[in-house]
């Protein structure tokens, strides 16, 4: 009996690590709840959903049936080592469970345009980092959860569910 009820305790505590908790931040003057994740706290302040990219006449479209989702998110790195943050670290996952990666053509348009992207990004310890990513999907999709894949030196995936 003794042996189950510690199992249970380390199951338990095992996965209330694995669950992200909410951790108050302040942005632009603002106070939110990011979330942590073994001491990376993330936070997505805006998600705009366009049929082109904007800036120039242009206007770079997606593929035929498709649309860009532009996440807004801020990342702030409470461990005691630099973090990098590449663009392979995200994915978002649509209803139908298909996982989409960052959009090259997205992240590349938005940084020549001078928008900070996370496409390659180190974080100090105890800094701040804010930067755009940028979706392509299909317009009959809607993205559900953004899935942060392999932080380094934790070896773990996250997802933040998304309010869309």
């Amino acid at each position: 009996m003794k042996r189950v009820i510690i199992f249970i305790l380390f199951i338990v505590t095992l996965f209330s690590m694995i669950i992200a908790e909410e951790i108050p931040l302040t942005i632009q003057g603002k106070e939110v709840k990011g979330e942590n994740m073994d001491g990376l706290i993330f936070y997505i302040s805006k998600i705009d959903k366009l049929e082109s990219l904007p800036f120039d006449s242009s206007n770079i479209k997606p593929e035929e049936n498709h649309v860009f989702y532009i996440f807004e998110i801020y990342i702030l790195n409470k461990t005691n080592k630099e973090i990098l943050i590449r663009h392979d670290n995200f994915r978002l996952i649509n209803d139908d469970g298909i996982e989409i990666p960052i959009s090259t053509l997205g992240a590349i348009y938005y940084g020549l345009k001078g928008q900070e992207v996370f496409f390659m990004r180190y974080i100090n310890p105890n800094e701040m980092k804010s930067g755009l990513l940028i979706f392509e999907l299909n317009k009959n999709n809607t993205p559900y959860k953004l899935k942060i894949l392999d932080i380094p030196d934790k070896g773990k995936n996250y997802t933040i569910s998304l309010k869309i």
